[in-house]
């Protein structure tokens, strides 16, 4: 299979080519196009797991789609087209090269090759820190496909250095990473009210992935949630 990542970095699709054989793991409903060759099934959960339900049970619990859609080339030269939900570049991971990433809530788009996707359980600090109770945890030899919302920025951190990152904004982040939950300010009134609250210490090494843009909060509810965690 060959990919590019066309109309980038605001409008942003993912083109893969096919030939007889090769599959292609997204989410559903992100399809833009196929060529005629492509056959189309949904699954439940994600492919390998032991229990289909639990796994699917256990994506929604992360912030995914319970369910996954599978495109099979039936013949060469098939072309797959995937979009984004929203505006913004597509984040292409080669796991060859990691010892493994996790993927947060709502990023996952498609994988292909030798990906082994595995629902992990987070941990409260998964759930505070809007990772999820679990989160999605990508490794194999293959590539996965990340939607971000803006542009993506890629942060190396060396053995003990660390790195703070509002939640919101957080796309992956290597497995040897060690991740906590920390007040923006030393003073909670600070942290709720400059609208920070709580963010992600990220303590290398590996490497983490960021978007530049967050999605708004829809009322003043969410806000103040937002603000706190």
């Amino acid at each position: 299979m060959e990919y590019s990542v066309l109309h980038a970095p605001v409008f942003s699709v993912l083109q893969v080519r096919m030939n007889q054989g090769e599959t292609v793991v997204a989410q559903p409903n992100s399809m833009l196009s196929m060529t005629s060759g492509l056959q189309l099934t949904a699954a439940v959960g994600r492919k390998g797991a032991r229990s289909a339900w639990l796994s699917g049970a256990k994506s929604l619990l992360g912030g995914e789609s319970m369910f996954t859609a599978e495109f099979l080339a039936k013949r060469d030269a098939q072309v797959l087209t995937l979009a984004p939900s929203v505006q913004g570049d597509i984040l292409c991971i080669d796991l060859k090269e990691q010892s493994g990433m996790y993927l947060t809530r709502g990023s996952f788009l498609a994988s292909m090759g030798e990906c082994h996707l595995q629902i992990k359980y987070g941990g409260v600090k998964g759930v505070m820190s809007k990772k999820g109770l679990f989160l999605l945890h990508a490794s194999g030899s293959g590539t996965v496909f990340c939607e971000t919302y803006g542009a993506i920025i890629e942060k190396e951190l060396s053995d003990g250095e660390t790195f703070l990152l509002d939640n919101r904004y957080a796309v992956a982040f290597s497995d040897s990473i060690q991740y906590q939950l920390v007040k923006a300010t030393e003073s909670v009134r600070d942290s709720i009210l400059s609208g920070e609250g709580l963010i992600n210490r990220y303590t290398g090494p590996g490497k983490v992935f960021y978007q530049t843009r967050a999605k708004a909060p829809v009322n003043i509810l969410n806000y103040l949630f937002s603000s706190a965690f």
